[in-house]
C-alpha cells in the first residue's frame, strides 16, 4: 500500500508541475497494483488535456466505479458534457459531485452549476449556487465577479 501512495503522490507532484509524462507513467504504475479512483481521475484530466475526450470520461466513470462517493470525476464529467452541448446531463452529474463526501474542491461544481445557470437565464439560481460556493471559499475571484454581475442586472 505504501508503494501505492508512495506512486500517487509522486504523479500528482509531476503533474502539478506540469511534467505530464512522468505524472502519467507514476498513475499507470498505481494500477498496475491496484485500481484506485485518484489515478483514474489524474488520467482522466490527462487525457482531457490531451482532447480525448471519450478517454478523459472512460476513466472518470472507472473512478467514480471505485469510489462512487468521489466527487472530483463527477464535477469534470459535468463540465465535458457542459462542453459539447449537453446541459441537462452535466446538471446531473455537478449535483452528484456536490453530493459526494470525498471533493478535493467542492466550491468548483458549485461554480459551474451557477455558470449553467447563467447561460440558462436563471441568474436567482445561479446565486444560490454562487453564495454556497463563496461561503466554501471565500476568495473565489471568478465566483465573486459572476456574482457581481448578476446582482447587477
Amino acid at each position: 500500500m505504501d508503494y501505492i501512495l508512495a506512486n500517487l503522490e509522486l504523479g500528482k507532484n509531476f503533474f502539478y508541475s506540469s511534467d505530464i509524462e512522468r505524472a502519467e507513467f507514476y498513475f499507470l504504475k498505481t494500477l498496475e497494483e491496484e485500481e484506485n479512483c485518484e489515478s483514474l481521475f489524474y488520467l482522466g484530466l490527462i487525457e482531457n488535456q490531451k482532447g480525448n475526450f471519450h478517454q478523459a470520461l472512460s476513466l472518470y466513470y472507472r473512478a467514480i466505479l471505485v469510489n462512487p462517493d468521489y466527487g472530483n470525476p463527477c464535477n469534470e464529467i459535468g463540465v465535458i458534457l457542459l462542453r459539447h452541448g449537453k446541459e441537462r446531463e452535466a446538471v446531473f452529474w455537478l449535483k452528484r459531485s456536490i453530493r459526494c463526501m470525498v471533493n478535493d474542491a467542492p466550491h468548483i461544481p458549485l461554480y459551474n452549476l451557477a455558470t449553467l445557470y447563467k447561460i440558462w437565464n436563471r441568474p436567482e439560481r445561479s446565486l444560490q449556487y454562487l453564495y454556497r460556493a463563496i461561503k466554501l471559499m471565500p476568495d473565489f475571484k471568478e465566483a465573486i465577479r459572476l456574482r457581481d454581475e448578476l446582482q447587477e442586472i
